[in-house]
């Protein structure tokens, strides 16, 4: 299942990635509350997130993991591993955070951010799959595209085959699911600290 979820975590995301530079420069100030905060939550690293993630929808949480990824387009997001390079954790910018940037690849964080679900049902997939046979989809950078705008018929061909059986596959794993649904965690990041 882990590898069809990394398959289309790009189309999951709801939120776009937005041009800006990171505007979360710590002052001294700042730095003494993000360690305030610190001790108010129980640290978790991302490479247990996908396991302990369900228990925390909704609240805030603190995670540490070295940033692996940073949105180019923007800053909207970033990537972060734990122990287990395989286990990415998403995390998104919000106005309290700033925006990410490339810089911060390689570096260990403390996050601290509001865990969030995205539910992966029939309902769901039925309205992919019909963005998908209209002709439009997303490229990861919230932009929805046309097929055949980039490319030949041809790459726009076997794209729209690989997103079906995509979808098809997913549908699957709903169907094998107990809950009837699976579930894709994210972080909407409301502090971060670099880990030193």
């Amino acid at each position: 299942m882990k590898k069809y979820l990394f398959l289309f975590i790009p189309a999951l995301m709801l939120f776009s990635c937005q041009n800006g530079q990171n505007n979360n420069e710590i002052t001294a100030t700042e730095d003494s509350t993000i360690t305030t905060q610190k001790a108010d939550y129980q640290l978790i690293n991302a490479s247990d997130f996908d396991s302990l993630a369900g228990n925390f929808v909704g609240e805030e949480i603190m995670i540490e993991g070295t940033c692996v990824h940073t949105c180019k387009h923007g800053g909207g997001k970033m990537h972060i591993v734990g122990d287990n390079p395989d286990n990415r954790v998403v995390i998104m910018a919000s106005d309290a955070s700033g925006k990410f940037n490339a810089d911060m690849e390689g570096t260990k964080y403390h996050v601290i951010g509001k865990v969030l679900e995205t539910r992966i049902d029939s309902a769901y997939l039925a309205k992919w799959e019909e963005e998908v046979l209209a002709g439009e989809s997303e490229n990861g950078d919230g932009v929805k595209h046309k097929h055949g705008e980039e490319g030949d018929n041809a790459d726009a061909a076997m794209e729209l085959e690989m997103k079906l059986a995509q979808i098809d596959d997913i549908r699957t794993e709903v169907a094998k699911s107990e809950k009837g649904y699976l579930s894709n965690f994210s972080i909407e990041c409301i502090s971060y600290e670099e880990v030193k």
